[in-house]
């Protein structure tokens, strides 16, 4: 098979972790990879370039928008075919529906995956550019995947046209890859031996959720004196997550190890693994974190969260019920949760995910 992804950067949001688990699944096929533009030099997909089938192409070393224009000019250029297609941003599944109305790109299956619930997050300009793309590009998908009943509403309702192509498909998780990572040590120094912990892990936005998250903390160190906080990840707001910590005489009780290429480690030894975000598509890391440990606290920040069995749920944006949600996961024996969650990610094993879209 021929198989392009197209991807905005290499960066590893949920997002790009979920096109990264498809070009593993299809990494003895001819693969082409196109980045508009390189967010850091060195992560998992370096790796795949290493076979000589895979072909991970940059457009642009830093800019997305030179990226875009290089990308369209090949495409436009050299009109090739492929026999699937898959994307998971609406940007980049927009500029391949178009490509492929003009003829400048064929395919023999067009599939697209959406990232988020824009009708949600969005207003304004940002909301009318994907608008635009709904109604164009998108017009020339396959099939187009939604993570939750309600993010798939959500489309619906707003681009009534896009009911037939939709299918709600919850995100996959590779159980073999995983059982294999989880096995390594934790990839960060404590400076002691590795303490009580709590994790989390994203993006540094405001989106995740992790103000609250610290604030939450704060209030649970009272109940919970030896416990430390880890987050995993970068982002513009680490600075502030930092002075929030200082304000809150918590600089030595909170730990910002940066971005981890091996999550799963932490997630296995932790004490407890916090989803604290306000607004997601679908949490990829609440799958990766059920796949270690059987304590998980969650924000209902996206549909089907309440529907999982033995996660331990609350209300999000409340410093007060998280806090309240992880004192009672913590004090609570949950050795039931094991045989749930590994019933549940079962089901999700990337094998079985890509048999219902080829």
């Amino acid at each position: 098979m021929k198989i392009l992804m197209l991807i905005p950067n290499n960066g590893l949001g949920g997002a790009e972790q979920y096109l990264l688990m498809i070009a593993k699944y299809f990494q003895e096929e001819n693969l082409d990879i196109y980045f508009f533009y390189k967010k850091v030099d060195n992560n998992p997909w370096s790796r795949l370039s290493e076979k000589s089938n895979v072909n991970i192409t940059f457009f642009s070393k830093k800019s997305e928008r030179s990226g875009i224009f290089k990308f369209f000019r090949s495409m436009t250029k050299n009109k090739t075919s492929y026999d699937v297609i898959f994307t998971s941003n609406v940007m980049t599944t927009g500029l391949i529906g178009l490509l492929r109305y003009s003829g400048s790109l064929k395919t023999k299956r067009f599939v697209g995956r959406e990232s988020t619930s824009i009708f949600l997050r969005y207003k304004g300009l940002k909301l009318y550019k994907y608008l635009f793309f709904y109604k164009t590009g998108y017009k020339k998908l396959d099939l187009l995947i939604c993570q939750t009943d309600l993010m798939a509403q959500q489309l619906i309702k707003n681009v009534p046209y896009l009911e037939k192509k939709i299918k709600v498909l919850h995100n996959p998780i590779n159980i073999k890859e995983i059982g294999i990572m989880s096995e390594q040590e934790i990839s960060f120094d404590f400076g002691v031996r590795i303490p009580q912990f709590i994790v989390s892990a994203g993006r540094f936005i405001p989106e995740k959720g992790f103000d609250i998250l610290i604030k939450s903390f704060t209030k649970l160190k009272k109940d919970k004196p030896n416990l430390k906080l880890v987050i995993l990840g970068i982002g513009p707001l680490k600075a502030s997550y930092i002075r929030l910590a200082e304000e809150n005489n918590l600089l030595g009780d909170i730990y910002f190890p940066g971005y981890v290429q091996n999550v799963y480690p932490f997630f296995k030894k932790a004490n407890l693994c916090v989803v604290s975000s306000i607004i997601e598509g679908f949490p990829n890391v609440l799958l990766q974190m059920m796949s270690q440990n059987d304590k998980v606290v969650s924000t209902l920040c996206a549909g089907g969260i309440d529907k999982i069995h033995g996660i331990q749920t609350v209300e999000t944006n409340s410093v007060e019920n998280l806090y309240r949600g992880m004192l009672l996961c913590l004090n609570t024996d949950t050795k039931i949760n094991r045989k749930l969650f590994d019933n549940y990610l079962e089901k999700k094993d990337i094998s079985a995910f890509m048999k219902k879209l080829i």
